[in-house]
């Protein structure tokens, strides 16, 4: 006896085989990097050279945005997913797997020139309340610093409004995130004072370790092949990057 297959029941499997399964990106809040829209999917640099380098390969994201201490621990246990914008620091080394670096940043001490119009070095600090974000590589260059005190936010901004008010005298912070979220603040850009270099790194477009090697490759390549024809360029560019 012929076994007759209704077409009702192979259209189903031929769409699955059709339709691209989204990449799931987890991006942490950190201006200028993942920029959280009023309304909307979220912006920033790090989003815009993704979105790029997913329009290249031709795949769809899915980004779940989330508070940087969360993004941290969600992409740690959960396999397949993307993460954005992590440092790689040797902590880190080991929990994810690192595919592309994204831009050059510099992590500095920051000041307000009507409280400190001298750049701040690490040898003031033991006198001083230094601001930092919680989780943040800010958090974690500062943490062997002596210092009066130190002040932790959920959220950069407020490390710009207390900086201004006086509250506290230095704020350790990616220097492209000072000068957007000062911005962001309503407060004026000349009145950020940078002040001493803690550390240059890079930020990263990461994986949960188990990602595929094959397509972390391919990721690795579209993002090599956008600094190649200076599209990532024009991407940062958009944005007032300052390089260290």
């Amino acid at each position: 006896m012929r076994l007759l297959v209704s077409p009702f029941l192979v259209v189903p499997f031929w769409l699955a085989a059709q339709t691209a399964q989204a990449v799931t990106v987890i991006a942490a809040e950190v201006p200028p990097y993942v920029i959280r829209s009023q309304q909307g999917a979220p912006s920033g640099m790090a989003i815009e050279v993704l979105e790029e380098a997913a329009r290249r390969l031709r795949e769809p994201l899915t980004i779940e945005l989330m508070p940087l201490a969360r993004a941290l621990s969600q992409a740690r246990y959960r396999p397949d997913t993307l993460l954005l914008p992590p440092v790689r620091n040797p902590q880190r080394e080991h929990q994810f797997l690192w595919v592309a670096p994204l831009l050059e940043e510099a992590f500095v001490l920051a000041s307000h020139r009507d409280h400190h119009p001298a750049p701040l070095t690490r040898r003031e600090l033991p006198t001083l309340a230094l601001g930092v974000m919680r989780g943040s590589y800010g958090q974690s260059l500062s943490q062997p610093l002596p210092k009066g005190r130190e002040e932790a936010v959920t959220e950069e901004i407020s490390n710009a409004s207390k900086l201004a008010m006086g509250r506290i005298q230095g704020w350790a912070v990616a220097w492209n995130t000072a000068r957007y979220t000062q911005q962001q603040a309503g407060l004026p850009l000349a009145d950020l004072v940078r002040g001493e270099t803690l550390q240059q790194t890079a930020i990263y477009l990461a994986a949960h370790p188990d990602f595929s090697p094959r397509e972390a490759a391919r990721w690795r390549q579209a993002i090599e092949g956008m600094r190649q024809d200076g599209s990532l360029a024009r991407i940062l560019r958009q944005y007032d990057y300052q390089a260290p």
